[in-house]
């Protein structure tokens, strides 16, 4: 894996200046939206432009499932390259918003061997931290530290839009003394702290022991599944099912979605699933 340290190696170095740069003049940023609801702005499309170029110039054979501007990429290929430049968008351009990050996640044969996210400024003092995921899972180059396993969730991110009706599976979330989180930020930075421990290393308060979506685009959840097991943690749909090997008919979609994911440690895992059947039968 070293030809994928040293791409993750150029990305620090050409994705944190770039991003920087338009954050510092957020008020000349052109942001659009999508036909989603969801933003899309000149950085997301340079952000992906840097590492679909990166990421060719050591495999040239590879093929991409990308978020934003798509057109002309191959599609198919192994490795597979699942590229999301910025999630969290919506943080991106406001000012204080600090919960965005750069996503690739490397997918060989249908399974995910390795993972890049860089948090530009969830760091303490806005620093940034570079998580990644090849031989062993890093935190700005030292071993990351796992959370510890737990058999009941005590905090969950099971965000839903703004307005949205409670689900029946978050009241028994909060009788069982779960703290939920619901307002959307990152999907991908929630699912890192799903997965390990990042309280020494960002004054952003909290962690999750369980993390749940529906219907969520592959390129939010393939490298928060990546590092979910190589942490140890557990990564199922809806009814338990592993959420790996990815299925090949996702490539096809045109926005290729999983339709359930859970993360967390197992036995909270098989604890949610079990709430979840119980929601459905009425």
């Amino acid at each position: 894996m070293d030809s994928v340290a040293s791409l993750w190696d150029e990305l620090d170095e050409q994705l944190l200046p770039l991003l920087r740069g338009y954050r510092r003049n957020l008020s000349g940023l052109r942001v659009d939206t999508k036909s989603d609801r969801t933003l899309l702005s000149e950085a997301d499309v340079a952000a992906q432009t840097v590492i679909v170029e990166a990421v060719r110039r050591r495999f040239p054979d590879a093929g991409f499932v990308a978020e934003e501007d798509h057109s002309g990429l191959v599609t198919s290929g192994d490795p597979l390259w699942i590229i999301d430049p910025i999630d969290g968008t919506s943080e991106f351009v406001r000012a204080d918003g600090r919960e965005f990050c750069s996503v690739v996640c490397r997918v060989d044969a249908g399974i995910p061997t390795a993972t890049y996210i860089l948090a530009p400024e969830l760091g303490i003092g806005r620093s940034a931290l570079s998580i990644r995921w090849a031989d062993e899972v890093t935190v700005n180059g030292r071993a990351a530290v796992p959370l510890p396993r737990v058999p009941v969730p005590r905090r969950a991110s099971v965000t839903r839009s703004k307005g949205s009706t409670p689900r029946r599976f978050e009241f028994a979330l909060t009788a069982a003394g779960a703290e939920v989180k619901l307002r959307t930020t990152s999907q991908t930075l929630d699912m890192v702290r799903t997965c390990i421990d990042l309280s020494d290393c960002t004054d952003i308060v909290g962690s999750f022991d369980l993390f749940y979506r529906p219907n969520q685009k592959v390129w939010d959840g393939a490298a928060g599944i990546g590092l979910s097991l190589a942490t140890g943690r557990s990564a199922v749909d809806g009814f338990g099912t592993d959420a790996v090997p990815f299925d090949e008919a996702l490539w096809k979609q045109r926005e290729p979605l999983f339709s359930e994911t859970i993360i967390g440690s197992p036995e909270c895992v098989r604890w949610f699933v079990d709430v979840l059947a119980r929601s459905r039968s009425g």
